[in-house]
């Protein structure tokens, strides 16, 4: 099916972003799989073949975008992590005629390059604000900014906490004094130790932080101004702590994934039922 084409004329403009940029890749032949319960990344395929790249954002993620687009919507963005372009291109979507400045090392996935490539020409026809560097953050930001500084940023680099830091210390000094920055899989790639760190040493003047544990990978922001989208994010964020972020996913281990199956036994069919009575009647059964 074909996103985008018959859309309502009273259809929000964030909905139409998100289909324009599934039909970009389409014209390219490639289709995007915005996950389902088994694995909620967003992956693209060709012929029904995973590409070879990174995954991008799921669901949640972009759920949280509209919401950061609609309170604050920026100017220019920063993209740290680019993989196949799908958060780039939305982040370039959802606020019509901005400027985005990406920067991607091309390391992750022997199809990467492919990735980048595609970038590059569903931006030429669909999205002309779009810019990606080849590099490595931080030392090639310099090259990769057009700007001397961003409304929007997003960390999607690799997931160690070292890298986090330093992804974080790089843009520190990017931003507008009205800004967001988005900080990717905290959670799920065990980066909390580099979130606490940025949080008692990085931050400065009006910035305010938020774990994001109701995301699929436990992202985390930091919001400078703002003051109704820090509002509005008090209400809805809790600590990111020990979460157990969908199974499935490699970075969470067996234990957290026996939890995970255990609780899909729980809550399914017949054997389930069962089990939640006696749990009710016994209070000996240590699955919750």
């Amino acid at each position: 099916m074909v996103l985008g084409k018959n859309l309502p004329e009273n259809a929000p403009a964030d909905v139409g972003a998100i289909a324009k940029v599934i039909r970009s890749y389409q014209e390219q032949g490639y289709e995007i799989m915005l996950g389902n319960p088994d694995c909620l990344l967003t992956r693209l395929l060709r012929d029904g073949r995973r590409v070879k790249a990174s995954s991008a954002i799921s669901l949640s993620d972009i759920l949280v975008f509209q919401w950061i687009a609609g309170f604050a919507p920026w100017q220019r963005a920063l993209v740290i992590g680019n993989s196949f372009g799908f958060s780039t291109l939305l982040v370039a979507g959802l606020c019509s005629g901005c400027y985005v400045d990406a920067i991607d090392a091309e390391i992750e996935g022997s199809e990467n390059r492919l990735g980048s490539y595609l970038t590059t020409e569903i931006a030429k026809e669909h999205f002309p604000g779009v810019r990606l560097t080849i590099g490595f953050s931080p030392q090639d930001l310099p090259k990769a900014c057009r700007f001397d500084a961003y409304d929007f940023v997003f960390i999607d680099g690799l997931h160690t906490n070292e890298q986090l830091m330093a992804d974080f210390r790089g843009v520190c000094g990017r931003r507008e004094k009205n800004s967001v920055v988005y900080l990717h899989d905290v959670g799920m790639a065990k980066m909390t130790a580099g979130w606490s760190k940025i949080k008692s040493q990085l931050l400065t003047g009006d910035d305010a932080t938020f774990d994001l544990n109701f995301t699929s990978f436990g992202s985390a922001i930091v919001i400078s101004g703002h003051p109704e989208l820090k509002g509005f994010m008090r209400n809805c964020s809790r600590p990111i702590q020990e979460r157990f972020y969908y199974f499935g996913a490699r970075h969470i281990g067996f234990r957290s994934a026996f939890h995970m199956l255990l609780r899909t036994i729980l809550y399914s069919g017949n054997l389930g039922r069962f089990l939640r009575w006696a749990r009710f009647r016994t209070k000996k059964i240590g699955v919750y």
